[in-house]
């Protein structure tokens, strides 16, 4: 039986860069740093309120053909439409032009990170 996502993690070229991202747009922090044998660099960033981490690792050159690369990582927010906002205002690349409303209710949309990662913001 499984426990859940612990972490999710992602290529990055400039792992200061992307922990500055994440930590200014989605209110992650630092949880850990190491240097894996191989050299590559990675953090561990969480979020206050608990639940899955994100792994970002720069410097992996272990990368085989068959490597999946990361559909999207899902953000939850409170308030969909300010954080749509915020991101848009400081710059940070969106896909669509306002968040859109599901028939459930929900709201949703998706941005890029620094590396051209799909990010999704959903919520509501």
């Amino acid at each position: 039986m499984t426990q859940g996502i612990h972490h999710v993690a992602v290529r990055v070229t400039d792992l200061e860069r992307s922990v500055a991202f994440y930590e200014r747009h989605f209110d992650l922090h630092v949880a850990s740093r190491m240097t894996l044998a191989s050299g590559a660099d990675i953090a561990f960033l969480a979020h206050p309120a608990g639940g899955a981490q994100l792994e970002l690792i720069a410097g992996l050159t272990d990368h085989h053909p068959g490597d999946g690369l990361v559909h999207h990582v899902a953000f939850g927010a409170d308030d969909v439409p300010a954080l749509f906002a915020r991101l848009r205002a400081a710059g940070v690349p969106t896909l669509e032009d306002a968040p859109q409303r599901l028939a459930n209710g929900r709201q949703l949309f998706s941005c890029r990170g620094p590396d051209g990662e799909r990010l999704q913001v959903s919520g509501g």
